[in-house]
């Protein structure tokens, strides 16, 4: 198995339903939602590896248009 994680993300103005669009379509993403609350997003991740779900996260979801800010939540049990 490999590491499992929760990504809030905040999106700035109304961009949330094209960074939603875009997010749930990436590669290792397992399910994403748009929630109310101090974030937009709440997606739930998998990588093989510390450094995948590093250049997912880094390189891939933070660069998408309207994301400001990332908290990332590992899972720590199976």
């Amino acid at each position: 198995m490999g590491i499992s994680a929760f990504i809030l993300i905040e999106v700035t103005g109304d961009h949330t339903k094209s960074v939603f669009k875009t997010i749930q379509r990436m590669a290792g993403v397992k399910a994403a939602y748009m929630v109310s609350g101090s974030y937009d997003l709440l997606v739930q991740v998998e990588a093989d590896s510390l450094e995948a779900l590093s250049d997912l996260l880094l390189s891939k979801i933070r660069s998408v248009d309207g994301v400001t800010k990332t908290t990332t939540c590992m899972v720590l049990n199976v």
